[in-house]
């Protein structure tokens, strides 16, 4: 049994080596299709971090602000857990913003007593040392929690209530909020009024439909929503939405720099994500492929970048430092 369990071991590990080996290859290929501008000069090892505070005391302005220097910002995913800070947690924030001047996107469930946490799974298993639905419990109860970073290691952090995390961003952060499970958008707009938080804000949507509902109920807020033709501009102006007030989407998989253009001709800033810790996402094969000034060339054109490379994609990315003309100082 030994020589055809060699065979077997060694036919599996050659295979996996041609699917690296391909997927590599198809990486390139695309980055070379997608984008034919030439690469952005040398970034310096990394910007020295400044809190992300809007100088024009809004979203809005501070995106056109962005915009208009060439600027860009990273967005957190989860607000950048690393080894020893779990995600969603008001510490990892703390962590992330001292090393990066980062957005910071957080996950908003609801507790079974009606109070807003940071929580991005439906169940406690994989992020606390607790058992569970979110929505199962009371504050109290989530409250007595320990949470675990993505290693699985448990550390003394606490599940954050969403009041405390905008309480905590003032002078500190941005914050994009993605609501979860039964949390509404009314409840996420209710939350931020409380706190007079809107300048430091924006709200995730998944539709055109929820970005004008978030509107309609906020018409101070800034929106992140996905817009994937210019025809989407005129269904939101008709639905009453001010264009300033909406940063387009460009979802996680083939950057499109002309239509960023097109966007920026009509007012509009765009966000691409690279984010995911999958296998074919743009971190994994950026990371394979041990070449992070790639993310110069799939970023072109935007105003934000979400990831979960935080720290890397902040150091290549020359304008992550031209965004401090937008903040106050």
């Amino acid at each position: 049994m030994a020589a055809p369990l060699s065979f077997a071991f060694r036919s599996a590990i050659e295979g996996m080596i041609m699917f690296r080996n391909s997927l590599l290859l198809a990486s390139a290929s695309l980055l070379a299709a997608c984008v034919s501008a030439p690469d952005a000069p040398e970034a310096p090892a990394g910007p020295v971090s400044f809190p992300l505070v809007s100088a024009a005391g809004d979203m809005p302005g501070f995106f056109d602000c962005l915009r208009e220097n060439d600027a860009v910002i990273i967005s957190g995913h989860r607000g950048g857990p690393v080894p020893g800070y779990p995600e969603n947690a008001l510490e990892t924030f703390a962590h992330t913003v001292s090393e990066v001047p980062a957005l910071l996107e957080v996950d908003v469930q609801k507790s079974a007593d009606g109070v807003l946490v940071l929580m991005h799974d439906d169940t406690l298993a994989r992020t606390t040392d607790g058992e569970g639905e979110v929505r199962g419990m009371t504050f109290e109860r989530l409250r007595e929690l320990f949470l675990v970073d993505n290693d699985g290691t448990l550390t003394q952090f606490r599940i954050p209530t969403l009041t405390d995390t905008l309480s905590w961003s003032e002078g500190r952060a941005l914050l994009a909020l993605d609501r979860k499970a039964e949390t509404t958008y009314e409840d996420l707009v209710d939350a931020v009024r409380t706190q007079n938080a809107f300048a430091r804000v924006v709200f995730a949507t998944y539709s055109l439909e929820d970005a004008a509902l978030v509107y309609r109920l906020a018409p101070e807020a800034m929106i992140v929503t996905p817009i994937e033709k210019l025809e989407d501009l005129a269904t939101l102006r008709e639905a009453g939405v001010d264009l300033s007030h909406i940063l387009s989407w460009g979802g996680t998989e083939v950057p499109n720099p002309d239509f960023y253009a097109a966007l920026a001709a009509e007012g509009v800033e765009s966000a691409f994500a690279p984010l995911g810790w999958w296998t074919g996402s743009w971190d994994s094969r950026i990371r394979m492929l041990g070449d992070d000034t790639l993310y110069r060339r799939i970023t072109q054109g935007v105003q934000l970048v979400a990831t979960d490379r935080v720290r890397e994609v902040a150091a290549v990315l020359p304008g992550v430092a031209r965004a401090k003309a937008c903040v106050t100082p």
